[in-house]
C-alpha cells in the first residue's frame, strides 16, 4: 500500500512525521498551507469520530475494546493525532502536483509520506497498529482533494474517490501483481490465496463501497435527524455487510469468516441497525460472535472514518466560520 511491508510490534522509537510536502516541494504559500490544513484536519475528525463511536461490533469504541486486547480508545485517539502531519504531506502533495497523472509520476514520494506517517502512528502507540488502513486510504483521500481543489473543483465525493483511483491504479496494480513472500500483507496474502483484492480493489475500482453504501447510509441517518453516534454507527454495520474486508482473515485466514461476517452485518442492517429495538438486538449478537471469534472488521472501519472525511470535507468547505452544533445540522436535507 502506500506504508510498505508491515512492521513488527514492539516499541517504536522513530521521530513523527513532519506536515512538509514530500521529498522537496515547493514551500506552500498562506492559501495552500490553509488548505492542506482543513483537509488534514477534516480527516482526522473522521478517525476520530469513528474510533469513539459505538456499538460498532468486534471494534475499538469509547465503551469497550470489541475483540481488541492491545489497545483502547485512547491508543486510537493519540495514533489519530500523531497522523495528522502526514495527512497534511498528502493534501499538500497532491495540492502542488495538480493533476493525478502528475501524483502518479511521483508516487514513490506519496508512499514514503505514508511510510513516515506510519512510523508517527507506531511510536505514538508504542508499536500497536491502529491505523494502518486509514492511513493509505487517509494519505490517498487528502492527496486526491489536494488535487481537486487545485484543478478548481469542489470537493465532491465521488470526484475525489476517482481521482485517488487514477493516481494511485499503475501503483496498485503492481502490488496485487507482486510475488507473495514471507513479510507479504494480509491483504496481498488474501489475494494471493483466495482472489480477494482487498481495499487495493476497492481503490481501483474508485472506492464503491464507499460511495454507495457508506456515504449514503451516513447522510440518510443525519438527514432524518439521527445522532452523529448512531450514523457512524449504522455506516460502519453498512460497510461491514458489503466491504471486502482482509482485516477479518488476520488470525485465521479462512475466507468463511468474511462472509458470516457480512452475512450477520446485513441481517442487523435489514432490521433497522441501531434505529431500532430488534436492530440493536441483532448487532449485540454479531458483536458477541465477532469477540467470541477474535474478528475485527478494521477495513470497514476505516473506510467508515473515510465516509465522515468526505462528508466533513463536501459540506463544510466554505470561508466561512464553522457553525455550531453537531454534524447533523449540515446534513442534506
Amino acid at each position: 500500500m502506500l506504508t510498505g511491508p508491515p512492521h513488527a510490534s514492539g516499541p517504536v522509537a522513530r521521530p513523527p512525521a513532519t506536515g512538509s510536502p514530500p521529498d522537496g516541494a515547493r514551500h506552500p504559500d498562506a492559501d495552500t498551507a490553509a488548505t492542506a490544513d482543513r483537509l488534514a484536519a477534516g480527516m482526522v475528525y473522521g478517525l476520530t469520530a469513528e474510533a469513539v463511536t459505538w456499538p460498532k461490533p468486534g471494534l475499538v469504541t469509547a465503551v469497550d475494546t470489541g475483540s481488541h486486547h492491545d489497545m483502547d480508545v485512547y491508543t486510537l485517539l493519540r495514533s489519530a493525532a500523531a497522523l495528522q502531519p502526514g495527512f497534511r504531506a498528502a493534501a499538500l502533495f497532491g495540492l502542488e502536483r495538480g493533476s493525478a497523472a502528475r501524483v502518479a509520476r511521483d508516487f514513490t514520494r506519496l508512499r514514503a509520506a505514508g511510510q513516515r506517517a506510519e512510523r508517527a502512528m507506531l511510536a505514538a502507540t508504542g508499536g500497536v497498529n491502529t491505523h494502518r488502513g486509514s492511513v493509505f486510504l487517509g494519505m490517498l483521500l487528502c492527496c486526491a482533494a489536494g488535487v481537486e481543489h487545485a484543478a478548481g473543483r469542489p470537493p465532491e465525493p465521488d470526484g475525489i474517490c476517482r481521482t485517488a483511483r487514477d493516481l494511485s491504479r499503475d501503483a496498485l496494480r503492481a502490488d496485487l501483481a507482486a510475488p507473495v513472500t514471507g513479510r507479504t500483507s494480509t491483504g496481498l496474502r488474501a489475494h494471493a490465496h483466495h482472489g480477494l483484492s482487498g481495499v487495493r480493489g476497492e481503490v481501483l475500482r474508485g472506492l464503491p463501497s464507499l460511495t454507495g453504501h457508506g456515504l449514503p447510509a451516513l447522510r440518510a441517518a443525519l438527514g432524518a435527524g439521527r445522532p452523529l453516534r448512531e450514523a457512524v454507527a449504522d455506516t460502519v454495520l453498512a460497510l461491514m455487510a458489503v466491504v471486502e474486508d482482509t482485516t477479518v482473515l488476520n488470525r485465521k485466514f479462512t475466507p468463511d469468516r468474511l462472509h458470516r461476517t457480512r452475512e450477520r452485518a446485513a441481517a442487523a442492517r435489514a432490521a433497522g441497525g441501531t434505529a431500532t429495538r430488534r436492530g440493536r438486538q441483532r448487532i449485540a449478537r454479531l458483536s458477541r460472535y465477532l469477540e467470541h471469534e477474535r474478528i475485527s472488521p478494521g477495513g470497514s472501519a476505516d473506510l467508515a472514518a473515510m465516509a465522515v472525511a468526505l462528508h466533513t470535507w463536501h459540506t463544510r468547505w466554505q470561508d466561512t466560520p464553522a457553525q455550531k452544533g453537531p454534524l447533523r445540522a449540515h446534513a442534506p436535507a
